[in-house]
């Protein structure tokens, strides 16, 4: 009976190291990762990812409104579906970054695998938007063994987040609640405009909290994109 605790604990304790290493947005084991910006800095970074999708024009509308300039993460498939959404994000000033192309988990994938997604999306995005994104979000925040030698190649860093707003799955009040709840200064805030290619789904309650978001926090912070976080 020791004995089968000892493994049990064992390998609880592993599955939470190996969760760190690979999913934690601080983790730094597999490679440099920017979390958030100065604390000092009184500057604050939205970011949508999975995008383009029929939420973004809303979004830019907001953003536009208000001044605010974002960073969106493209998904290479969502651009070959939205590609005048996609052109429009980089028209209105907007910083764009790579999704992949079609937003696979990167877990026990080949370094060959990896390599194609994040390539096949640079070249999607750059050939409808005119951008060389310099900027990756791995999907679903995973960072697998042989991904930071592929994007120094293509001289490229890695952005995750200090807050999440979860809100592919919470109605508005519940995003804006948790938003407003996380953010410090240099904060990096995680939201959708778009849905996974192959998935289903919406991003109304996004749309209708970036409002309330943009209100509240702009009287207290400066909206940069990511890159402008020192």
């Amino acid at each position: 009976m020791a004995d089968l605790l000892f493994v049990a604990i064992f390998l609880a304790g592993f599955g939470v190291l190996f969760w760190y290493v690979v999913a934690a947005p601080r983790s730094q084991v597999l490679g440099k990762t920017l979390v958030c910006g100065p604390p000092d800095s009184g500057k604050i970074a939205l970011t949508f990812d999975d995008g383009p999708g029929e939420a973004t024009p809303l979004i830019l509308d907001i953003l536009k409104k208000a001044g605010i300039r974002a960073t969106f993460f493209l998904c290479g498939q969502n651009v070959e579906r939205f590609p005048i959404y996609a052109r429009r994000i980089a028209e209105e000033g907007h910083e764009i970054g790579n999704h992949t192309y079609s937003h696979p988990r990167f877990l026990w994938k080949t370094p060959g695998r990896i390599a194609w997604e994040i390539e096949r999306a640079q070249n999607v995005i750059a050939h409808h938007t005119g951008r060389q994104p310099k900027l990756f979000r791995p999907p679903y925040g995973i960072r697998w063994f042989g991904l930071f030698p592929i994007l120094n190649r293509n001289q490229m860093r890695v952005i995750m987040w200090s807050v999440n707003s979860k809100d592919w799955r919470s109605p508005a009040p519940r995003i804006v609640s948790r938003v407003l709840r996380g953010v410090t200064p240099g904060a990096i805030i995680l939201l959708h405009d778009g849905v996974p290619p192959h998935q289903s789904g919406d991003r109304n309650g996004t749309v209708e909290a970036v409002g309330e978001i943009v209100g509240t926090l702009g009287e207290r912070y400066r909206f940069v994109p990511v890159s402008e976080m020192r």
